[in-house]
């Protein structure tokens, strides 16, 4: 069974029925361009890959595909990405970022 959201922190894994996804960097938005983020992807089988993405964007983990909805910085530098499944309605306003998750260590 897919999650409804991943959340995605910067230096740490977030896992998935099918494999794992690690927040390498982002850029926060300016005035010519949306945020961006960085990831890794590692798959149930240990194929990995890096995916540069932009809101709305999607991207795979095994078979689940997910769209990134939301990309939020703080004043520490850290950051956060939601994904939600790719087939989710694309108007939905993610759940706080800061929601309780447990990352992998």
């Amino acid at each position: 069974m897919t999650r409804d959201k991943l959340v995605i922190r910067s230096g740490q894994l977030t896992r998935t029925v099918e494999g794992k996804v690690g927040g390498v960097s982002s850029t926060s938005a300016t005035e010519s361009r949306p945020a961006r983020v960085k990831l890794a992807v590692v798959d149930a089988d240990g194929t990995e890959r890096k995916e540069r993405l932009e809101l709305n964007d999607t991207f795979r983990v095994g078979s689940e595909t997910w769209r990134l909805v939301d990309v939020t910085h703080s004043a520490s530098g850290r950051w956060t990405a939601v994904a939600v499944p790719a087939d989710a309605v694309s108007n939905t306003v993610p759940e706080d970022a800061t929601s309780p998750e447990v990352p992998d260590a």
